[in-house]
């Protein structure tokens, strides 16, 4: 299995105020799926990719399992060494992506030449990024532009498991869809792919996510298709699928 999460309890103690944001969360992003995790702000979402992605803050405590490619992911570093391109990572803030003294252009070749495996001009199609703004620094581009410069980084190393935040949070209609219609062929080329949305709307009219998650408090609550979560009588699931709904 690509990617996966048992039993994982996340406790952050920062000195000033402490907290159990995931309490045994048990979640699978099998390959060749979407699986998209829904939930309101501040119920655990990205603590989950941070998970994946062995970013968790120094001041997390865990227990339980984080498991990529049947690997334990552990600490950042140690995981990069090891791992490094195994797990792809599209940040809410496409902007964190890059450095802030590089072009972007020169920041994707670095990543194409390092990794040698997806070309620029094949990432850039596919993340919809239009490379006569390769030369523009991070700064110079719209929230939308390096929304697309990020999923464009994040294809690059070919990863097997490709988490996206909030992919579409800055992008219009067209562009959103465009973006979604891309992690759908990713997945189909047998990656596991997990985003983190809000954007229900999107997601149900795109009908593109082949499964489900649904957060509350740090805990995966409910789990299946779109139509099994609309249909289930609880009223904050209901609520994610109403039109104004979380």
């Amino acid at each position: 299995m690509p990617a996966e999460l048992c039993e994982l309890t996340v406790h952050i103690d920062t000195g000033r105020w402490n907290e159990t944001v995931l309490d045994a969360v048990d979640l699978v992003v099998p390959d060749g799926k979407i699986t998209a995790l829904l939930g309101e702000s501040g119920c655990g979402k990205s603590m989950v990719a941070a998970a994946l992605t062995g970013s968790l803050p120094d001041s997390a405590r865990s227990t339980g399992q984080v498991r990529v490619d049947g690997e334990p992911v552990r600490g950042q570093r140690e995981w990069r060494r090891l791992h490094g391109g195994t797990v792809g990572l599209l940040p809410q803030d496409g902007v964190t992506a890059f450095r802030a003294e590089d072009t972007v252009g020169a920041q994707l070749h670095a990543l194409e030449d390092r990794y040698r495996r997806w070309s620029f001009d094949r990432a850039c199609a596919s993340a919809w990024y239009p490379t006569e703004l390769a030369d523009l620094y991070p700064h110079q581009h719209s929230g939308g532009q390096i929304q697309r410069a990020a999923l464009a980084a994040a294809l690059l190393p070919e990863p097997r498991v490709l988490i996206a935040d909030e992919p579409t949070a800055s992008l219009d209609t067209q562009t959103a869809y465009g973006i979604w219609a891309a992690l759908r062929r990713y997945a189909d080329a047998g990656a596991a792919v997990l985003v983190i949305t809000h954007d229900v709307p999107m997601l149900t009219s795109a009908k593109i996510a082949d499964h489900v998650a649904l957060m509350r408090g740090g805990k995966v609550i409910a789990t299946g298709g779109l139509t099994d979560l609309a249909a289930l009588d609880d009223p904050y699931v209901r609520g994610f699928f109403q039109p104004n709904g979380c």
